[in-house]
């Protein structure tokens, strides 16, 4: 008996990433382990995901005929902005939303989302900002709280002006980090990172 728990004390310290999202792993009193995804707590949509009527998602820069900048869903979603060769700081509204499900995880009314960004594994980072927006219109925050079925805009900045950014035709990779909280849970185990491809060449490139 006291071998297995000191297993399942050892499991609930154990953070299991899987692609881009991540799981929690937590004990109760009981000392059951349970693990849940991110999916459960947030939702990413690109418009291909996105059932409802909403319109309005953002064109990768460059592309002829356009596309839209962000493709797939939550762990899977990932975002191509096109070329911004030679750019000073640019707006890039509503890329893709973030949509808490409808019902929430049992006794959770409400989620927090914060982000981060995340430098291109070359140590540039080409994004210079972002913020939520409401799909219905309302002032930028840099943090969010969203109930069941609430849906907000994530939207960047980005700028390739300077030496760092010699327009020599190289594809960037930073990320977003979107990290989950709520009433009772305060870690960085609900979290998303979304790659943000940019490019620093003629064109919308790869």
């Amino acid at each position: 008996m006291k071998r297995l728990l000191v297993v399942l004390a050892a499991l609930a310290l154990i953070a299991v990433p899987v692609s881009n999202a991540n799981f929690n792993a937590r004990t109760s009193n009981t000392l059951s382990v349970e693990l849940r995804s991110t999916s459960e707590f947030l939702k990413l949509l690109s418009d291909a995901a996105d059932t409802s009527p909403l319109t309005g998602y953002a064109d990768k820069r460059n592309s002829s005929p356009a596309v839209r900048a962000a493709t797939g869903a939550d762990n899977a979603l990932a975002v191509s902005l096109g070329g911004y060769k030679n750019t000073n700081v640019t707006p890039i509204p509503q890329v893709f939303t973030l949509q808490a499900p409808s019902p929430l995880p049992s006794g959770i009314t409400s989620i927090t989302v914060s982000g981060a960004l995340i430098a291109d594994a070359s140590g540039k980072q080409p994004l210079t900002g972002f913020n939520f927006t409401p799909v219905g219109g309302g002032a930028a925050t840099s943090t969010v709280t969203l109930t069941a079925g609430q849906k907000v805009w994530l939207n960047v900045s980005a700028s390739m002006k300077g030496s760092a950014f010699p327009g020599n035709n190289l594809l960037y990779t930073p990320y977003v980090r979107l990290t989950v909280n709520y009433a009772g849970y305060t870690g960085t185990f609900f979290s998303y990172r979304v790659p943000m491809s940019i490019w620093d060449g003629n064109g919308a490139g790869p």
